[in-house]
């Protein structure tokens, strides 16, 4: 009988810098995708993340991964690579490159694997204003290089084929959601909205059906950091706190978060888009009643798990979630249903994935 031999190792590197600045969304991605690559015996991984941005986000560095990081400004990294240091080059010569975010780095020899979340800036443009055109172009660039593209949904698989015909096919990799910490739910007084304030998550019209429900209403705690082409909408959200009928956690720390989702009775996440949406599927996997807009990536997301709803509309999102409210049976079936959906999500089958997508692409 031959000896089983150890699975030959790939040096990969990954750009980290999203997961030092951003506490969730693309940030929380990368912070978990690296803690299970750092896991794999396959994987001599190198993360990129020189910068001159302090991290906002305390992060343990898994002992599997190398850190690179030095002072270096963005603008200063073409001119580097003109003289032979490119992004590959400056974390530790890998064989794969993996671009985790809509940033383009100068990369010479090392294959791309790009991660697309999302679509939302073509859908409509206005959700990104004045950064549109910009994103839309890097996108391409990108996407041109690309030796294997990944993308969270088949919501954005789809967006993918339809802008860019001659990419390489997108492969669906869904990301995890065992990083959610076990929590007993234990519902309270208040629903809970998480998520940037930026105008594809459609804040404006949570506030408007929450001032429509009947008395006496439940709290509206919203858990999200300014965003861009916001102004109107923190005004509104300023009103209503107020007001009393919203409170805004700006600068809520995980652990705050996880708090407020343990004890909330419900998520609402209105948002018109998603590549995948993290809350709901965290909502999901404490058995947090969810409800949400009804658009195909959270159709696909939730399933049968969550209550959907025309969301761009304020008095159709009130009535869902005053029946969500007042239904003990509903909320019942929509917690057992939302953590069998969650459980199919993890971290490790996400990590596998990616690892055959760096080795495709190294070949």
């Amino acid at each position: 009988m031959r000896p089983v031999l150890p699975p030959v190792r790939i040096k990969v590197a990954l750009d980290y810098r999203p997961a030092l600045l951003s506490p969730a969304g693309i940030g929380r991605a990368v912070r978990e995708l690296t803690r299970a690559l750092a896991q794999r015996d396959d994987l001599d991984l190198h993360l990129f993340a020189h910068s001159l941005a302090r991290a906002r986000v305390p992060t343990e560095i898994p002992p599997g991964a190398r850190l690179h990081r030095l002072p270096l400004a963005g603008r200063a990294l073409p001119s580097l690579a003109r003289l032979g240091l490119g992004a590959a080059r400056l974390a530790g010569r890998p064989a794969g490159f993996h671009d985790t975010d809509y940033v383009e780095l100068p990369i010479t020899r090392a294959r791309s694997v790009l991660t697309l979340h999302d679509l939302a800036f073509l859908r409509d443009p206005s959700w990104h204003g004045a950064d549109s055109a910009a994103l839309r172009e890097r996108t391409h660039r990108l996407v041109r290089r690309a030796a294997r593209i990944a993308v969270p949904s088949q919501a954005t698989a789809r967006d993918v084929r339809a802008a860019f015909p001659g990419a390489a096919e997108p492969v669906v990799v869904p990301f995890g959601s065992d990083h959610v910490p076990a929590l007993v739910h234990e519902p309270r007084d208040h629903v809970l909205c998480v998520g940037t304030i930026e105008p594809r998550k459609n804040h404006r019209t949570l506030l408007a059906a929450m001032r429509r429900l009947r008395a006496p209403r439940p709290r509206l705690v919203v858990v999200g950091r300014a965003g861009w082409e916001c102004d109107a909408v923190v005004a509104d959200l300023r009103a209503a706190v107020d007001e009393g009928i919203a409170e805004w956690r700006e600068g809520a720390s995980d652990a705050e978060t996880w708090e407020l989702l343990r004890t909330a009775r419900l998520l609402v996440y209105p948002s018109h888009w998603e590549g995948f949406g993290f809350p709901p599927l965290e909502a999901m996997a404490v058995g947090v009643p969810v409800v949400g807009n009804d658009c195909e990536p959270l159709r696909e997301l939730c399933a049968d798990a969550a209550m959907l709803c025309r969301a761009d509309d304020a008095d159709a999102l009130a009535a869902a979630i005053e029946r969500t409210l007042g239904d003990a049976a509903l909320r019942e079936r929509l917690a057992r249903a939302g953590r069998t959906r969650a459980a199919d999500f993890r971290w490790h089958d996400c990590a596998a994935a990616y690892t055959a997508l760096y080795r495709e692409a190294a070949a």
